[in-house]
């Protein structure tokens, strides 16, 4: 029994070895104009670039989801936003406007924003393979990517320009890592990319993740002592797909 389960164990191994080969020189070939998609609700509609930068038609399908990448088109249910055309073939350097619409099967909150996913898979040709001088074994891959959608009510108090200096931090009690609670009193998602503790001799990283609006997430420095003193820096994406960051002194 040992025996069968060390082998099986290979198994997977080695095959997550080769496909870590394959993948090493896929890329993306329909990419889409920005990083994130923000949705003002004085708008009827939102409008996204979609560029297929390869020499390949591509057929490319959209759908949205609420935070579970497992929702496929055929399971997506009750999302408040489309997407035209949901399927369609983008040609070679060609480029293809989608146009994203709220229809309001869902009332979402007016006082603070709300977050969706717009997800686009690009399905290559099956002859694309064929269509090649490499003597390489060629694999064909479908690539989803998925990206953010910002539902932005009108008239929300303050500005997204203004969040890195809004947030509010504090250590958290703890006998073993050093922990920080941040705070997000604005109406706007937070998106943090870097999470770091600078004492006088190192650095130390947290995950970095979303804060909701109004709401707090606790972050841990692994290493770093509970009383050690040093600065924080935020970096957070604003709304071009930027970093900007900002440096706050971690008060005992």
């Amino acid at each position: 029994m040992v025996a069968f389960n060390l082998k099986n164990f290979f198994w997977v191994l080695m095959g997550c070895f080769m496909l870590s080969i394959l993948a090493s020189d896929v890329h993306a070939s329909v990419i889409m104009n920005g990083t994130r998609i923000i949705y003002h609700a004085k708008d009827k509609s939102v409008d996204v670039n979609l560029k297929n930068k390869s020499e390949h038609p591509y057929v490319v399908q959209l759908w949205f989801d609420e935070g579970d990448m497992s929702v496929t088109p055929s399971t997506q249910t009750n999302i408040p936003f489309f997407a035209t055309p949901t399927i369609f073939k983008i040609q070679p350097n060609a480029t293809q406007i989608v146009r994203i619409a709220y229809t309001k099967a869902q009332q979402l909150p007016q006082d603070r924003e709300s977050v969706f996913y717009f997800n686009f898979l690009e399905i290559p040709p099956s002859n694309i393979a064929d269509n090649t001088n490499s003597k390489q074994n060629k694999m064909l891959v479908m690539f989803r990517n998925r990206l953010k959608m910002f539902y932005r009510p009108d008239n929300l108090r303050g500005s997204p320009n203004d969040l890195l200096q809004n947030l509010e931090i504090k250590r958290q009690s703890t006998d073993k890592k050093l922990s920080i609670e941040v705070h997000n009193p604005s109406p706007f998602f937070a998106s943090l990319s870097q999470v770091v503790f600078a004492s006088k001799n190192k650095t130390y990283q947290a995950q970095a993740e979303m804060i909701p609006p109004f709401s707090s997430k606790v972050f841990t420095f692994d290493g770093a002592a509970v009383n050690e003193q040093g600065g924080i820096t935020l970096t957070v994406i604003n709304d071009q797909g930027a970093r900007i960051s900002e440096s706050y002194l971690l008060e005992m």
